[in-house]
């Protein structure tokens, strides 16, 4: 049996390839891993919708932590496992907060089965990242008269798009005005132009999402392999058993892990699951 009972996979950079698909050695291998008695969890700043997506391309019902940890779904009932919501003071905060930086918000909701994931301020102006983002989701969203007023409960996580000096400089102000009961990462995606910047709960992380569902499987944390490309990813890869950072991650990202595997073009997850399997 391997020493490790628990893979948690990081998507966008990691799992999936620079052209965001899925290569058919990385799935196979995540196949093998659940096939050995690994339990996999995919581990995203995604919402669940589009998590959900990845994981029925591996064909299997996986844990899915999502919103960088805010949200924990399975993915077989769309059942929640856990969510750290946004407490509504410090929600009003944050939107204050983006307003003075004449920053627009998308407020994400545990609402998967209304069809609507997130919400958007009517009349708000949106940057081209914005109307990127809002076209490649079009339909999974609402325009609102007001923000928190508008939205059918709690928010999970908000995030905003701007040029990335725009973002650089707005964080620390953000994050120092809500005065640590938010976490915050700056963030790309391939899937869309520009970069974002995200808030959760300050008790979300990946790392306590994934040590929740650990624990609930009698996993212990030197029994955990974390693997992810990105700032969001650091609190799995310092605090696992054995923490890999991707080729193709940051010198940031590498300096939390472990030890580096091969670039997401070159199967890197594959090559750590099969050192795990046959370690």
């Amino acid at each position: 049996m391997p020493r490790y009972r628990l893979i948690a996979i990081d998507i966008d950079g990691t799992l999936l390839d620079s052209r965001s698909e899925l290569r058919p050695a990385v799935r196979d291998a995540v196949r093998r891993a659940t096939d050995a008695g690994l339990l996999v969890i995919l581990s995203t700043g995604r919402r669940y919708r589009t998590a959900l997506e990845v994981a029925q391309a591996i064909d299997l019902p996986l844990p899915l932590v999502c919103h960088s940890g805010a949200l924990v779904k399975e993915a077989g009932t769309h059942r929640t496992l856990l969510a750290h919501p946004i407490p509504r003071p410090d929600l009003e905060l944050l939107l204050a907060a983006f307003a003075e930086h004449q920053l627009t918000p998308l407020v994400y909701t545990d609402t998967f089965e209304s069809g609507v994931d997130f919400y958007i301020q009517q009349g708000a102006p949106l940057t081209r990242f914005h109307e990127d983002y809002l076209s490649k989701n079009d339909g999974w969203y609402r325009a609102v008269p007001s923000l928190p007023e508008g939205l059918p409960g709690d928010a999970v996580q908000t995030c905003t798009f701007a040029e990335i000096e725009h973002l650089r400089a707005a964080r620390p102000r953000i994050t120092e005005r809500l005065g640590g009961r938010t976490t915050c990462h700056l963030l790309h995606s391939a899937k869309y132009i520009g970069d974002f910047l995200e808030f959760q709960a300050g008790a979300a992380s990946k790392w306590a999402a994934i040590t929740e569902l650990a624990r609930s499987h009698g996993i212990a944390h030197e029994e955990i392999v974390a693997i992810g490309d990105d700032e969001n990813d650091i609190s799995m890869l310092r605090a696992a058993g054995l923490g890999v950072a991707m080729g193709n991650a940051s010198y940031r990202v590498k300096s939390a892990a472990h030890v580096a595997t091969a670039s997401n073009d070159e199967d890197g997850v594959a090559r750590v699951i099969e050192h795990v399997l046959g370690s």
